[in-house]
């Protein structure tokens, strides 16, 4: 018997991949392919003009999932900064549908934007 390296799920000797996660099985006598290392995520960060500086909250970055935008604001207020996220209802709602709105917003406060953009680039490169 064969044993999926990702899920655990167990297939017989001639099966080539696992029929749920689609992981193929290593040939026999061949070592175990080790899965490959994550990349962190780039951010693209916007210079900010004089009329953002005048704003309450800018956003810092766009995430392409609620999950992917809380990680990002966990980091941030785990650094003692302040952070908005205005689309999360709205994800929370209609998430399962990631093509109506495309991604949701990562706000500061414009005083915060240069220590946020700091920290966020810190830890990319320290990973």
């Amino acid at each position: 018997m064969k044993q999926c390296p990702y899920c655990g799920a167990e297939y017989p000797d001639e099966a080539i991949v696992c029929a749920i996660d689609q992981t193929p099985f290593a040939p026999p006598g061949a070592p175990a392919a080790l899965p490959p290392e994550p990349t962190p995520p780039e951010y693209i960060f916007a210079s900010l003009s004089a009329a953002e500086r005048q704003k309450d909250l800018v956003t810092l970055v766009k995430c392409g999932t609620l999950v992917a935008a809380d990680l990002v604001a966990s980091r941030l207020r785990a650094a003692g900064l302040a952070v908005f996220l205005p689309d999360e209802c709205l994800m929370q709602a209609i998430g399962w549908n990631l093509n109506t709105y495309g991604y949701v917003r990562v706000q500061v406060s414009p005083m915060d934007y240069a220590a946020a953009r700091d920290l966020l680039s810190e830890i990319d490169h320290a990973t």
